[in-house]
């Protein structure tokens, strides 16, 4: 699929979106610019009178009450129990940080109360726009989780197969990374996704073609497998990226960004809807992307 087509799709009549923390302009803007293209519903969690500043102050003061609603909260502790309570009573079907910590946000995220997670890993899923590739990739996970497991590192795959389905990738084409092609006891990422990939489709919940481990440069470029004299179905046209750890994903997703110009969307999976979980340093560009993306994948 191409990167624009998050932008497509008529699930926007449906959404609506609860913001922790919303007072702040970066956090305003990309919520502004999707109610007025695409007509969505924001509940926005923070102190009241500053929102509603705020609102004034960028022009979108007519939209309280109508396209927006405000929930004071005092405390960043108030605001995520509030933000929860929304998506809980199914009033948000989409969840959005704004200037809350995530440790604040997440430790209430992941009580039972809430019932949004049973025995799902949550990952940190992105979407790329790479202007030297045919196609939007998938990568997981650059945010989430640390070191892991080979069991998580499955769940973490089948959370990326679902987005990619979401998106309508009938089959994606999954590259397990590694800094080699070649299994080695002596780098466990190479075990780990020969276990995975040898395992099969049929111990994932989608359809799909898994290999690893790969080198980054044999998943995106069919040329470099030939020269490496590699046989492989996804090299060159990949369509999910797996790090191996928090690490590598992290340094690979600001790689993109920052040397490479690619444009990004991500999300936290694995809960009952999509986490919009941007950092302070992402763009009104990028949490637009996000919140697009979210949309797009969400129940």
């Amino acid at each position: 699929m191409k990167f624009d087509e998050i932008f497509i799709g008529d699930k926007n009549k449906m959404t609506a979106l609860s913001v922790c923390r919303a007072a702040d302009p970066e956090v305003l803007k990309p919520l502004i610019r999707i109610i007025e293209e695409k007509g969505v519903v924001c509940h926005l969690v923070d102190d009241q009178s500053s929102l509603e500043s705020m609102l004034h102050s960028l022009g979108a003061g007519h939209m309280i009450g109508h396209a927006i609603t405000i929930h004071h909260a005092a405390d960043d502790q108030e605001a995520a129990v509030r933000a929860l309570e929304l998506v809980a009573s199914r009033e948000s079907n989409i969840l959005m940080k704004g200037l809350v910590p995530t440790s604040i946000l997440m430790k209430e995220v992941l009580k039972k109360e809430y019932g949004l997670i049973h025995t799902r890993l949550l990952s940190h899923v992105a979407l790329f726009d790479m202007p030297n590739y045919h196609k939007a990739v998938l990568l997981s996970d650059a945010g989430m989780n640390i070191a892991p497991t080979l069991d998580q590192k499955g769940k973490i795959i089948d959370n990326a197969l679902e987005c990619a389905h979401r998106l309508g990738v009938k089959r994606p084409k999954v590259a397990l990374l590694s800094a080699v092609d070649k299994v080695t006891d002596k780098m466990p990422s190479t075990t780990d996704a020969e276990l995975l990939a040898h395992s099969g489709p049929k111990n994932f919940g989608f359809d799909s073609t898994i290999e690893g481990p790969l080198q980054f440069d044999v998943a995106i470029s069919e040329d470099a497998a030939r020269h490496k004299g590699l046989a492989s179905e996804v090299a060159g046209d990949v369509d999910i990226l797996i790090a191996p750890n928090i690490e590598s994903g992290n340094i690979l997703y600001k790689s993109l960004v920052y040397s490479a110009g690619a444009r990004v969307a991500s999300v936290i999976t694995g809960a009952k809807m999509p986490i919009v979980l941007t950092s302070r340093a992402d763009s009104a560009e990028d949490r637009y992307n996000s919140i697009n993306l979210a949309m797009m994948i969400s129940k």
